[in-house]
């Protein structure tokens, strides 16, 4: 099978990383994290009691962060980070910093590097994000729009909050994930599409969907477009 690559778009708690790794691990493919980039640096800026708001300070960071992606974790300078990332304030700041365009250069670029090589390995990229389909991987053989209702979004929010030892209550997570629907949707720099079908994302709406089905129904459209056959 040729490499090529799937970009998976959307807001948050669509369950885009979820997908994404069950994806990738599914087609034997590179999961090509690009959200964990941006909450690994917001990780490092608030364990050196840097402000998110303070461009200056965080761009200075920019030369300490080293990331890795293995298989499906994330390594901070050599450091296992994959739980950490997701907690409240490392989540809360990547929204910030990603917002700094020097940031989106020097990220966007590490991401596209990995794409590459991977893809010339002949793996499958699923890259997911919020600008995954229209800046990183803008040929992507196959881009997704993954949605569900900002209600069950919050749902899954909160429950992987009290996975994770964080009591919050639902109103307080609702009003966390249109506040953030409405900053990645409005930033000036790579925005979340608010119009995915005319920039040609295939749309799929989860709300009601096991993660199983989810990505049966993704498989099918890849056989559909000839990106797979019939044994895979």
């Amino acid at each position: 099978m040729k490499g090529f690559s799937i970009a998976i778009d959307g807001p948050v708690a669509s369950g885009k990383g979820t997908l994404a790794l069950a994806l990738a691990k599914r087609l034997d493919g590179f999961f090509l994290n690009t959200g964990a980039m941006y909450r690994s640096l917001a990780l490092l800026a608030f364990e050196k009691g840097v402000d998110f708001n303070d461009e200056e300070e965080v761009l200075k960071l920019l030369p300490l962060v080293n990331v890795d992606l293995r298989d499906g974790k994330v390594f901070l300078n050599g450091k296992d980070v994959t739980d950490e990332i997701k907690k409240p304030d490392p989540d809360k700041g990547s929204s910030i910093v990603a917002v700094y365009k020097k940031v989106r250069e020097v990220m966007v670029s590490k991401q596209q590097e990995l794409a590459s090589k991977y893809i010339e390995m002949g793996k499958v990229v699923i890259g997911e994000g919020r600008d995954a389909g229209t800046r990183v991987l803008p040929d992507a053989s196959l881009k997704i729009f993954l949605t569900a209702d900002v209600q069950i979004r919050a749902k899954r929010r909160q429950q992987l909050y009290k996975s994770k030892g964080v009591e919050k209550s639902f109103e307080e997570v609702l009003e966390e994930a249109k506040i953030r629907d409405e900053r990645d949707s409005s930033r000036e720099i790579d925005p979340l599409p608010t119009d995915p079908e005319k920039l040609g994302y295939w749309i799929l709406d989860n709300s009601m969907q096991t993660e199983e089905e989810s990505i049966n129904v993704i498989m099918d459209e890849l056989k559909r477009r000839g990106l797979l056959n019939d044994k895979n």
